[in-house]
Parts: structure tokens; C-alpha cells; sequence
């Protein structure tokens, strides 16, 4: 027989750590889809974890939800950090572009994203899949029990300063990914500037937009390579990132 309580702390914790996987968390999966994965890992997680938390009190009882809230919340950044990094690349090279005002709806987040950014983050979730990213994820979220028991109060300030440090993230994967573009269209702005010094005839701004497009679209096929190793190599960061967090509040 599974503990309500136990069930009820374990499903918050899977559900809160899965709302932040780019395709499990978006609006584009039915909730009631949601639910029942969530309910399913948690029924076998549940039974396969033997703890008594009749001691629990309400008080207590509260604390230890709000505890695995934050850490599970703490879990979840670190998967979105790489995500929103790859998504502001992509927003940084369509600034440059001027593509910033043909924006989609992107099926993942349902906001309003950029085109290069649209791409960028579904080659990042191809490539999650391919290396089994999955899988590892739903292993540390089980391993998270094990180091992380519930009801045990773990909570401490490397936590919140680990998070702080690896938000960084964002920016150096944004920097790495569009630095390359970004330095061809600054190349290719310079040299529109002493076009349009040499010949005022010409008219730079209609000419530039398809020079644009076009210079970018080479450019990322040229460094897709890179680019898929990089994003490989994050992911796998990635895990261990999470892996580390989850070893490091059980120590």
C-alpha cells in the first residue's frame, strides 16, 4: 500500500522538475497527458521508497513540500539554462539580421520567438534526444530520492549560489553560439558602409537584406558541425550539473 503523502511529495517533485523540459512542459501536450506521466512515475517511484513519514506533521508536513518545491525548482533551472541560452543566440543573430519583426509562434513555449531561434532550440532538442538525454534525466530524478530522501530537511546556500553561478550560462552559450555570425555580419556591415562611402548611388538598405539572409544561412551551415557538437557537449554539462546538484544536497 503506497503513503498518500509519500505519493502526493514524490508526484510534486517529478512534476515540477519535468515542467521545465522544453517538450514536456509546453502547451502543445495535452494535461491530461502530463498528469498521468507524472502519476505513473511517481506510483512506481512511491513504491519502491520506504519511508515513514507518519512522524510529519502539518507544520512539518508543509515545510517538506515547500523544500522539495525549491529543490526540484533548483533542478529544473539547470535544464532550462541551456535551452535559454541556445533561444537567446538565436534572438541576438535576428537582431542583426532584422528579422526580429518576422517572428513565430513557437509550439515548445507558445511565445513569440525569431526564426533562427526557432531552429536553433529544436536542433538542441533533436540532438537531447538522440543522446539519450531522457533517459539520464529520469535517472537522476530517481537517484534525486536517494541522496535527497523526502522529508529530510536539506537546505543550504551553495544551493541558491550554484544556481546564481550556472545562470551564467545563458550568456556564454549565447556568446559561443552567435559570435561567429555576428563577426560575419559586422564584416559585411563594414564593408556595406565603404560601398555606400565609395557609391552613394546604391541603396544599401534594400540591398543588405537579402545579403543578410544570405551570409547567416551560409555561415550556419558552415559551423552546424560546431554547432552540434557544442550543443552535445552542453547537454552533457548538463547532466552532470544536475547530477552534482542532486549528490551535493545529500551530502
Amino acid at each position: 500500500m503506497i503513503d498518500p503523502i509519500l505519493f502526493i511529495l514524490v508526484f510534486i517533485r517529478i512534476t515540477i522538475i519535468l515542467l521545465f523540459i522544453p517538450i514536456f512542459g509546453s502547451q502543445i501536450v495535452p494535461k491530461t497527458a502530463k498528469i498521468g506521466l507524472c502519476g505513473f512515475f511517481a506510483t512506481i517511484l512511491s513504491s519502491y521508497l520506504h519511508i515513514d513519514l507518519s512522524h510529519l506533521k502539518e507544520d512539518l508536513l508543509i515545510l517538506s513540500i515547500l523544500r522539495d518545491f525549491i529543490i526540484s525548482l533548483a533542478i529544473g533551472l539547470i535544464i532550462r539554462f541551456i535551452f535559454d541560452g541556445i533561444q537567446f543566440a538565436g534572438e541576438c543573430i535576428s537582431y542583426q539580421m532584422g528579422l526580429t519583426i518576422m517572428n513565430v509562434i513557437d509550439p515548445v513555449s507558445s511565445n513569440q520567438v525569431s526564426l533562427i531561434s526557432n531552429l536553433k532550440q529544436l536542433i538542441a532538442l533533436l540532438i537531447f534526444f538522440v543522446i539519450d538525454g531522457h533517459h539520464y534525466l529520469i535517472k537522476a530524478i530517481a537517484d534525486s530520492f536517494l541522496y535527497i530522501p523526502i522529508g529530510r530537511p536539506i537546505l543550504n546556500k551553495y544551493l541558491f549560489k550554484g544556481i546564481i553561478g550556472l545562470s551564467s550560462t545563458i550568456f556564454l552559450i549565447a556568446i559561443k553560439l552567435s559570435a561567429p555570425i555576428l563577426v560575419a555580419i559586422f564584416l559585411t556591415n563594414l564593408a556595406m558602409g565603404m560601398i555606400a562611402r565609395a557609391t552613394p548611388q546604391i541603396n544599401i538598405f534594400i540591398l543588405s537584406f537579402p545579403l543578410y539572409i544570405g551570409i547567416v544561412l551560409l555561415m550556419m551551415g558552415i559551423f552546424m558541425p560546431f554547432f552540434v557538437k557544442f550543443i552535445k557537449n552542453q547537454l552533457y554539462f548538463m547532466l552532470i550539473n544536475v547530477n552534482e546538484t542532486i549528490r551535493s544536497l545529500g551530502a
